[in-house]
């Protein structure tokens, strides 16, 4: 019953067709994928292409060998009319020198040979379907970079004409274009910091969380010597160094990195990629751009996505790297399983030094750190709903996949909390719920809602 339940939740993602002239392979099919995804199930390539002619179709599944029209045929077609949509081949070995022409010439994602293995040709169809919602993700963050940057340079032109008007009515040029920069200078920042609220909201950061960290990496590059925009591209770094993580998929997002698999841990190496070639589209972020793509490198090579060692690797990034993994290390989720103090936290970073990091930087770090008087690291946390425990407070609703809040903003949660969601745990098979939460300060200890 409990599965059931579960199965009704699920929300069916994308539409296949299947094409087969044999009944039973269309109804195996059938079976594997309905619950996931929709399935329309044609007995030919003419019904296939008439049906696409009215209906879209994420990703397309043929038989090799069928009556008039063949498979790789049909495939290719939809290659011609249907470019984003996905095309599989289904073949038997007999046709499998047939089948690699196909490929090779219809463009086509994958061949799948008789008999195919169920559990393998689900994972096929779903990292199809979960690159092409990846790839088209991606279009839309360049997108959104592109308009974000044509919008700066309309706002540009629309103040160098401000600019010249002023200047001919007042005869004061210079202090105008001052100001004009400075008006620029600030819109800009507001773009900055409107992608920081965006990373952090997808990301489950606190919010402020970055800008507070930026603050101890531009303190951390004035100890370190740096000056005037050198300072500022530490800052902007610091602040938008997750800005690739947006790309991530929820599986790969919100797992720690001591749980995730050889193909997860993959895919999570590219978020220093995703963030160079986001803002390497924004002029005044280029550096900043080099800076996030090398950040993740280890001082001993063993670091990505470049394996660059020592002074290979950017200074700032060298910088960026000791402060990121300052502030993670005090989360329970980090990438050595679990939350460490202030103290530990130093400990760790001067035994790493000469390995993980650069043993100069981590002793002007020192310095800086002690000179620091705000706190960086946040009591706030995003965990599983299966790690919920008395004691925590929500910084959000709690929401459950129908919609329905379970616990608001604010609630102090109790053993009462804990075993009621335990035992309502089933029904939600198959979904991943997150919850923002903090520990409680001392006052709180006492009170519920």
């Amino acid at each position: 019953m409990l599965s059931e339940m579960a199965e009704a939740l699920q929300e069916k993602h994308a539409r296949l067709i299947i094409v087969d002239d044999d009944q039973a392979v269309l109804q195996a099919l059938n079976r594997l994928f309905c619950r996931q995804y929709d399935v329309v199930l044609c007995s030919g390539g003419e019904e296939a292409l008439n049906y696409l002619q009215q209906h879209s179709a994420d990703l397309i599944i043929s038989d090799m060998r069928m009556p008039g029209m063949n498979g790789a045929e049909l495939l290719k077609q939809c290659n011609e009319k249907y470019p984003d949509m996905i095309r599989f081949l289904l073949t038997g070995y007999a046709d499998l020198q047939s089948a690699i022409k196909a490929v090779n010439e219809g463009n086509i994602y994958r061949y799948i040979a008789k008999p195919w293995d169920n559990d393998q040709l689900r994972g096929m169809v779903a990292e199809a379907i979960d690159l092409r919602d990846l790839r088209y993700a991606n279009q839309r963050l360049n997108a959104h970079v592109a308009a974000q940057n044509a919008e700066l340079e309309r706002l540009n032109l629309e103040l160098k004409i401000k600019y010249q008007q002023k200047a001919e009515q007042a005869g004061s040029a210079e202090e105008q274009l001052r100001e004009a920069y400075r008006t620029l200078r600030q819109e800009f920042n507001g773009m900055v910091h409107l992608l920081v609220s965006i990373v952090e909201t997808r990301n489950g950061e606190e919010s402020g969380s970055s800008e507070k960290l930026a603050r101890l990496a531009k303190l951390f590059a004035e100890f370190a010597g740096m000056q005037g925009e050198q300072i500022q591209d530490i800052y902007y770094a610091a602040l938008l160094r997750n800005i690739g993580k947006v790309l991530l998929p929820d599986a790969v997002l919100n797992k720690s990195i001591g749980l995730l698999s050889a193909a997860e841990k993959q895919a999570y190496a590219r978020f220093p990629l995703h963030g160079h070639n986001a803002l390497m589209m924004l002029g005044p972020l280029q550096h900043v751009a080099a800076v996030i793509r090398n950040h993740m490198e280890l001082y001993n090579g063993k670091g990505f996505p470049d394996r660059l060692a020592a002074n290979a690797i950017p200074k700032e990034s060298r910088m960026l790297r000791i402060v990121s993994d300052y502030v993670d290390l005090q989360h329970e989720h980090n990438f050595l399983g679990t939350a460490l103090d202030e103290e530990q936290v130093r400990e760790y970073l001067l035994k790493m030094a000469g390995q993980r990091y650069d043993r100069e930087l981590v002793d002007i770090f020192f310095t800086a750190l002690d000179d620091f008087e705000e706190g960086v690291v946040s009591n706030f946390e995003r965990i599983d709903l299966h790690e919920i425990r008395a004691g925590l407070v929500l910084a959000a609703n709690l929401v459950s996949p129908a919609g329905m809040i379970l616990l608001s903003e604010g609630t102090v949660v109790t053993a009462q909390h804990v075993a009621k969601l335990h035992s309502m745990m089933g029904q939600f098979e198959g979904h991943e719920i997150m919850l923002h939460v903090r520990r409680p300060e001392p006052q709180e200890a006492g009170s519920s809602s």
